[in-house]
């Protein structure tokens, strides 16, 4: 049937002969209407192929359960994290709203939007917006950011353990025979300063050298990255890269100049995003458990939404541990796992 013959609540309420409240009431479990009453309408409404209209059930409903979601799509493991959430989502009988930040879309603008679109809880992922004005903008919703830690009151957090993540890279390239060692910094991406820290403590346990560069959260930065240590002579036994964005520029731009992977520089990411595992790339990395952080999110987001859906967490996955924040804030910290290829084999 063509979009001039759609099957509406009146279109039902016309051929039962009935009111449109009273076919209303029968159609959504409504009371005031008896049982056969209720029973013949259903039947002509599947007979005339009725399908409940979404965006009118939400502006009815006193809960929408619709959970906003802020996110940048520039970022490959931050899609990957969208992905999970619907399917997490899905499972748990709610339904997700999107904000794309873009250069010309600020993330706060997204997310006062997504508070206007009646969301009942927001996550934020990956975000460098501090974490006062994400509060701000989400008003009395509950706030939920992933990737990212925060002390911050009242506000849930889902991450990896991305301390434990460097240092099983560490310990890997320093197992394989590297003692010189360098980090390609995120700038001020969410983890960076957590990866960073942990790198350097990891290289001074084991007794190696180990030296932090600044970079960024793009190819482009491995590129300068590795053109800056080329330059200065300073190029190391192996590069750590912030993720694996950064890790994919390195790797090519090493190639472009006659340099092998792993022989004369090894090098390893961080998230082990899709392209991560191409043969033309094998970039060694440490996995975020997406489908597992995910879970979490939208479970532990769901328990604080009051619409009757959803038990909170009393059981934790495996490699997952739990800390209780200021106000009743929870921390979900994820095990990450190390991925070996060849990019530093």
């Amino acid at each position: 049937m063509g979009s001039q013959g759609r099957v509406t609540i009146s279109t039902v309420a016309r051929r039962a002969g009935r009111s449109i409240s009273t076919v209303s009431a029968a159609l959504n479990g409504g009371p005031g209407v008896s049982q056969a009453t209720r029973e013949e309408i259903l039947a002509i409404a599947r007979e005339l192929g009725y399908v409940a209209d979404p965006a009118a059930r939400l502006l009815r409903a006193r809960h929408t359960g619709v959970i906003g979601v802020s996110y940048m799509p520039g970022q490959a493991f931050q899609v990957a994290l969208v992905d999970g959430l619907y399917a997490a989502a899905a499972r748990h009988s709610h339904a997700l709203s999107l904000a794309a930040a873009t250069p010309r879309h600020e993330e706060i603008r997204g997310i006062e939007e997504l508070v206007r679109e009646r969301c009942e809880g927001i996550v934020v992922v990956d975000s460098r917006i501090g974490v006062t004005e994400l509060m701000q903008a989400c008003g009395d919703l509950p706030l939920l950011t992933l990737c990212r830690e925060s002390q911050a009151p009242g506000v849930d957090i889902v991450r990896s353990d991305d301390a434990r993540g460097m240092s099983a890279l560490v310990d890997h390239l320093v197992s394989g025979g590297r003692s010189d060692l360098v980090h390609i910094d995120g700038a001020d991406a969410p983890s960076s300063s957590i990866r960073a820290a942990a790198f350097l403590s990891a290289t001074a346990e084991r007794g190696v050298a180990g030296r932090v560069v600044p970079g960024d959260d793009d190819e482009a930065a491995g590129v300068a990255a590795v053109t800056d240590l080329v330059r200065s002579g300073a190029l190391p036994q192996a590069l750590l890269c912030f993720n694996d964005h950064v890790a994919i520029g390195a790797v090519l731009e090493l190639r472009r100049r006659g340099l092998r992977v792993p022989e004369d520089v090894a090098v390893a990411g961080f998230d082990d995003i899709a392209l991560a595992g191409l043969s033309a790339l094998d970039l060694t990395t440490v996995r975020q458990e997406v489908d597992v952080i995910t879970e979490l999110a939208v479970r532990h987001l769901a328990s604080r939404l009051d619409c009757g859906t959803e038990n909170p967490i009393t059981e934790l996955p495996p490699g997952v541990r739990r800390e209780e924040r200021a106000d009743g804030a929870s921390a979900f910290i994820v095990r990450p796992h190390l991925v070996v290829r060849g990019s530093t084999a």
